[in-house]
C-alpha cells in the first residue's frame, strides 16, 4: 500500500513540475512581426458603414494593443487591451462588459474571439510576408443584431 501511495505522489510531483512550463507559456501572446504602429489604409478597408476619419494601432512587443480611432462623425476613442494566451482579458476603454480571447497559431496570423456585452464576434490579423501589411478581418453582430463583416487592411508606419 505505502508504495501505491509513494507512487501516486511522485505521479503527481512529475504532472505539477510538467505543467510549470506550460503554465508560463500561457502567459503572454508575443507581439513578432505585428510589433509597431499600424495605419489603416481606407483605400483598401472595407466596412459595413461610413469609414472611419482616422484607425492606428499600436502593438508593444509583449502584445499589449492600443487602438487610437476617430469615427466617421468625428468622435476620437482610444481603446487597449494585454492578450493572454488561453484566457479572455477586459478590453479597457470599451465598456465594463467587452473582453477578447486571443490565439496566435503561428507568425502570420491572430485569431480572436470577442464578446461585446453578450454579442459575440470572430476576427482574425494576416500579417504579408515581408512585414508591411496587415489584413485583418472581423464578423459578428451589431448592437441593433444585424450581421456585419469587416476588412481593415493597415500598413506599417
Amino acid at each position: 500500500m505505502k508504495s501505491l501511495s509513494m507512487r501516486s505522489r511522485l505521479t503527481t510531483l512529475a504532472l505539477c513540475l510538467l505543467t510549470i512550463p506550460l503554465m508560463s507559456w500561457a502567459a503572454d501572446i508575443p507581439a513578432g512581426g505585428f510589433a509597431g504602429t499600424w495605419k489603416f489604409n481606407p483605400a483598401k478597408s472595407i466596412f459595413p458603414g461610413p469609414a472611419p476619419q482616422a484607425d492606428m494601432f499600436t502593438m508593444d512587443p509583449d502584445g499589449r494593443i492600443t487602438i487610437q480611432e476617430t469615427s466617421a462623425d468625428g468622435k476620437s476613442s482610444t481603446w487597449s487591451y494585454k492578450p493572454q494566451a488561453g484566457q479572455a482579458v477586459p478590453v479597457e476603454g470599451r465598456g465594463p462588459n467587452v473582453t477578447v480571447r486571443v490565439k496566435k497559431p503561428n507568425a502570420h496570423r491572430t485569431e480572436q474571439t470577442w464578446n461585446f456585452d453578450g454579442r459575440a464576434a470572430k476576427s482574425w490579423a494576416i500579417l504579408s510576408k515581408d512585414g508591411k501589411t496587415q489584413t485583418f478581418h472581423i464578423e459578428g453582430t451589431d448592437k441593433d443584431g444585424k450581421p456585419f463583416k469587416e476588412l481593415v487592411v493597415f500598413e506599417k508606419q
